[in-house]
């Protein structure tokens, strides 16, 4: 009987892994296979299955279903980088991830910052920390990523500070998150400052993408500053 049950066990695990797997499979292929070079930059989620769906059909292989969504996140990124199409799904995909795993804390992060930078639609970006910080109410990069953003991007100083004070008081939050807030709190915001914040993250985040990503972003400040200052000279 204990032999049936095993075998019973196994095959229900074969079958689901195979069975998502293919499900998976089936959908990022379908999305790749679109040509999304001239299209705007929209969230539609036509392709993707919900994120219900996909844990009813993981039977019980949660994680291991939003290890794939997230491996196909990260490439469908990467073609937008490489020009081959554009953000229209990455959204979805990121939304499909934190569904199937609410504790992936770095999805959040990733997320937000591809949202609310990339395809420019901020509000969206501080949805995604929201819920990530519902979902994870001890997390300390999930209000620092807030604030942060808040800084750099709407230069709104004083919901910056508001959410790096908050970050800074988390249960094993480094010491330069207090260093961020205190300089959020006493600093107008100004673009030289966002360079030098930029740089900053860069330096303590351990993850690639994410220093590929502030070094654009350092870029994109400069050749804007470069762009006025152009302007300036002409008039």
């Amino acid at each position: 009987m204990m032999m049936t049950l095993t075998r019973r066990k196994r095959r229900k695990a074969v079958f689901a892994i195979v069975g998502v797997t293919l499900l998976v499979g089936l959908v990022f292929s379908t999305v790749r296979v679109q040509d999304f070079r001239y299209r705007p930059y929209l969230h539609e989620t036509l392709y993707l299955p919900s994120g219900k769906f996909l844990k009813e059909m993981s039977l019980g292989y949660r994680q291991f279903v939003a290890d794939l969504v997230w491996l196909s996140a990260v490439q469908y990124y990467g073609g937008y980088r490489k020009g081959n199409h554009d953000l229209r799904y990455f959204q979805g995909l990121i939304d499909l991830v934190v569904t199937l795993d609410p504790h992936f804390i770095f999805a959040y992060v990733f997320g937000a910052l591809v949202v609310s930078e990339d395809l420019g639609v901020f509000d969206d970006g501080m949805a995604i920390l929201k819920h990530g910080m519902s979902a994870n109410p001890t997390s300390w990069e999930l209000p620092f990523e807030i604030g942060f953003l808040n800084y750099v991007n709407r230069l709104d100083n004083a919901m910056a500070a508001r959410y790096l004070d908050l970050a800074s008081r988390m249960p094993g939050a480094p010491e330069y998150t207090d260093r961020f807030a205190a300089f959020v709190y006493n600093k107008a915001g100004d673009t030289d400052s966002s360079i030098r914040l930029w740089e900053a993250y860069k330096e303590h985040t351990d993850s690639p993408f994410l220093k590929e990503l502030a070094e654009r972003y350092i870029e994109k400040i400069k050749q804007s500053i470069a762009r006025e200052g152009t302007a300036s000279d002409a008039q």
